[in-house]
């Protein structure tokens, strides 16, 4: 049927007939030496879309070898099927709810109408496909035959996928921002009275729950911090981990409250696996997030099941963590936006639709993958893939996870005693707290709510040290800041700053320009201590050794103490 000149990927079924049975005009039969055949058959050999052409009565006219291609099949053995039907049979279970998929396509076909949808290819491998189909029309416009053409658009959709989930982030961030902002003061204060407690505590039969208040306190200080870094995109602090560790703490947690709810956790972990530079608090965040996720997913199925956690090498330089539960599974159309941000098919008020979202941002950030699927004795089953690292752990540094405290900062006492220092801060408990900690190291401490008002206190100079929040009502720290510099008074070099927006390029920016110590909200009360104490060393020797000298004496010489003394301060 074809010449040698012809490439074979083309095959010609039948001739185009009219409907009473008559050749076409301009339309060669299959035995004829035929410029217009072999130059429709170069098209579609050389089009990037997979092609299928049909007579009205379904016989097969042309298939392409990116048809083929696209759908995974040898093209020998498509150019076996001669009929529409055939193709139906034997391509639909490779779709995605193969019935539907069959009955829509048969259906088009015998309506002859125009028409473009997508289909979700499951087998050999996962593609999404656009099908266009038209009838033939020849110049009277009568239908002679029907035409699909099939383009794989998997990547465009991945691109989209991407794009809009990358969009939903930036609004989650700018949410999540705002929202820890907020946090931030009722819990740098929950975090300094919960040190101040413990610490007198200590011996006590309270000292248990009072470690017990702090410990979690900083551990939520920990995860305000974290969300800043995810949603704005900075690097975590990461070091060595083992990923097996995080595993083992975390389900130490959740496996008794799982045990009450009728939910066994399996643990099965590679002793070989090596480690990954993460950061353990955000990974194990992201653990947590994939167990209630599948908490809560058993919970709705049937009130009772497994979830099943297992370590593994992947590739070379790949470590594997896999959540996997027998609830009800990831239905197909969910799995494209599960980790979009506020998507949830949870019950109100049962999930917030942030879980998954948090959770790929983190694994994302640590340079990796995360992927979900269905496994085939039902559930679903989540894998996190880490870039791995034959880094050596030094066997005492342990990465601080939840159970674990934070050793405290060691603090020197000041050369300073007994210093004047005026604290400006809107929040009340906030001042409070930081009164509290300073006049506990022997300082005389004034707080002052208003910033207006605190500003005409710094003016007269009777502080050895103010402590200034920036971000506050009526006049911001900036503005505060101007003003001492417009006015060319000697404490606008004898501020600190404190912050819970450290990681707002417009504060960065500022407290680079400034060069002034600042704190970052929540902070321990030995962080305080440790900046306060530098400061004021640092002011004392900029003063005059002579005897007598007062704070306001020594204004000018502070002025001109060297500029690299005034480091930045964060922790």
């Amino acid at each position: 049927m074809h010449n040698s000149a012809r490439n074979d990927s083309l095959t010609w079924k039948r001739v185009l007939r009219n409907s009473d049975g008559s050749t076409q005009s301009g339309v060669c039969l299959p035995d004829m030496e035929s410029r217009d055949e072999a130059m429709l058959g170069t098209v579609l050999d050389s089009v990037g879309c997979g092609i299928l052409l049909f007579g009205l009565n379904g016989d097969l006219w042309a298939v392409n070898d990116r048809f083929a291609e696209i759908l995974g099949h040898e093209a020998g053995r498509l150019r076996g099927l001669n009929h529409f039907e055939q193709f139906v049979a034997s391509l639909s279970p490779q779709f995605a709810h193969g019935d539907v998929v069959a009955a829509r396509w048969r259906q088009r076909f015998q309506n002859g109408e125009a028409s473009w949808d997508e289909l979700k290819l499951a087998n050999p491998e996962k593609k999404t496909l656009e099908r266009y189909a038209r009838p033939v029309l020849n110049r009277y416009k009568q239908p002679l035959g029907w035409l699909e053409i099939y383009r794989d658009i998997s990547i465009q959709r991945q691109l989209e996928s991407r794009l809009f989930h990358n969009e939903r982030l930036v609004a989650l961030g700018q949410m999540v921002c705002g929202v820890v902002h907020e946090l931030n003061n009722p819990l740098t204060s929950i975090l300094g009275y919960a040190q101040i407690v413990h610490g007198r505590m200590r011996g006590s039969p309270w000292e248990s729950e009072a470690r017990h208040i702090l410990e979690e306190a900083k551990r939520a200080r920990h995860i305000a911090r974290n969300l800043l870094l995810f949603t704005s995109g900075s690097e975590a602090e990461r070091a060595s981990v083992s990923l097996n560790e995080i595993v083992e703490r975390t389900v130490a947690i959740r496996a008794p409250e799982l045990r009450l709810e009728n939910i066994l956790t399996e643990v099965d972990l590679d002793e070989r696996l090596p480690s990954t530079m993460a950061d353990a608090v955000q990974i194990q965040q992201a653990l947590l997030n994939l167990i209630t996720n599948a908490e809560q997913a058993i919970q709705q199925f049937r009130g009772s099941g497994h979830i099943w956690i297992q370590t593994r090498q992947g590739s070379a330089d790949r470590v594997v963590l896999e959540v996997a539960d027998d609830g009800p599974g990831v239905p197909p159309e969910v799995v494209l936006h599960i980790f979009d941000p506020f998507f949830t098919t949870k019950p109100a008020g049962v999930g917030t639709g942030l879980g998954l979202s948090i959770l790929y941002g983190i694994v994302h950030q640590h340079g990796g993958e995360v992927t979900v699927e269905n496994r085939s004795a039902g559930g679903a089953v989540f894998r996190i893939e880490l870039p791995s690292t034959t880094r050596i752990e030094n066997a005492g540094d342990k990465p601080y996870v939840v159970g674990m405290s934070a050793p405290e900062l060691p603090t020197e006492s000041s050369r300073v005693q007994g210093a004047r220092i005026l604290v400006v801060e809107d929040e009340p408990t906030v001042a409070s707290l930081i009164a509290d900690v300073l006049g506990d190291e022997g300082h005389r401490v004034d707080t002052i709510l208003d910033s207006r008002q605190g500003l005409s206190m710094a003016r007269g100079g009777q502080y050895d040290l103010v402590i200034c929040d920036l971000r506050m009502p009526h006049l911001d720290g900036r503005s505060f800041y101007r003003e001492l510099v417009r006015e060319q008074n000697s404490m606008a070099q004898r501020l600190i700053f404190v912050t819970g927006d450290t990681l707002a390029p417009r504060t960065v920016d500022f407290l680079q320009r400034c060069s002034l110590r600042y704190l970052a909200k929540p902070f321990l009360a030995e962080e305080l201590k440790e900046i306060v104490r530098l400061a004021l060393d640092v002011a004392m020797d900029a003063r005059p050794r002579a005897t007598g000298t007062t704070g306001g004496e020594s204004q000018r010489d502070y002025e001109q103490s060297p500029q690299h003394e005034r480091k930045h301060y964060e922790r």
